[in-house]
């Protein structure tokens, strides 16, 4: 998306504040919409299309954390950041329960940094199993952290879902009765090569392990899910990062486009 459709609403009720960060966003090519307290800003949301919103802890009458999750009420994909001068590790973790991030106003050049790798476009995720009770369980969680998976209980499905949608993410089972996962993984890059793949499987060894490997493809046994979930995080990071990239690129804002893809090979 380029960042002339992106509309941002800053909440602060410290006006000098939000004036300035709000000329460092519009000097930056963002369409600004201000808010002093809690109560304007869900005004704003109710009438107006916000993409993020930039949203202070402290504020008389409605806490940052609140805001956001009557924002997140209202406009479901938007992008939260809380910035606070009076932070804890507990309000942090607070923050990221909502799927919101977090800054410290001391450190605000990082918020700079994070707004220009923002991804606003929507990550395509295929789950592949022919266990639907499973497969609903991982839906479910996925739609969870914010995402809206795709779903096949078999390979054919799969691929017609493919044939038919860009998809970015595929989750896909070993053991299916029309075609095994590597089978399937295989085809979904020969359909496209940038497509990423986690394999996931209960009856698993080495040689399978090597196997998902030589695709470029991620391996979890079904029993571990734990580390499945952190490397699905990275994952998601990843095509953010990627997708920010491109859609500035695509902006004309080549410069920034080579700064993220550099900051991610580091």
């Amino acid at each position: 998306m380029n960042k002339k459709n992106v509309s941002i609403l800053l909440v602060d009720d410290n006006e000098k504040f939000l004036d300035s960060m709000a000329q460092r966003a519009q000097i930056k090519g963002y369409n600004v919409l201000k808010a002093t307290n809690g109560e304007q800003a869900l005004e704003i949301a109710s009438t107006h299309t916000v993409h993020v919103a930039v949203v202070d802890q402290e504020m008389p009458g409605m806490e940052g954390l609140v805001v956001i999750t009557k924002l997140k009420a209202i406009l479901p994909d938007i992008k939260t950041l809380l910035l606070t001068g009076h932070g804890d590790e507990k309000l942090k973790r607070a923050t990221e329960a909502l799927n919101s991030t977090y800054f410290d106003k001391e450190d605000i050049s990082g918020f700079w940094d994070f707004l220009a790798n923002l991804s606003l476009g929507k990550i395509n995720i295929l789950l592949v199993d022919d266990n639907p009770r499973f497969l609903k369980t991982l839906a479910d969680r996925i739609t969870l952290k914010g995402h809206e998976p795709l779903t096949a209980l078999n390979g054919k499905q799969a691929l017609e879902i493919m044939g038919s949608n860009r998809i970015h993410l595929a989750i896909v089972d070993q053991q299916m009765p029309d075609m095994e996962g590597l089978v399937l993984i295989t085809q979904l890059k020969k359909i496209d090569p940038a497509i990423k793949t986690m394999l996931l499987t209960g009856h698993g060894d080495e040689k399978l392990k090597e196997a998902t490997e030589a695709l470029n493809s991620s391996y979890f046994e079904k029993e571990d899910m734990g580390s499945f979930w952190g490397i699905f995080r990275k994952i998601l990071n990843s095509l953010e990062t990627t997708m920010a990239a491109a859609g500035m690129a695509e902006g004309g804002d080549l410069e920034d486009a080579l700064k993220i893809r550099g900051s991610k090979k580091d």
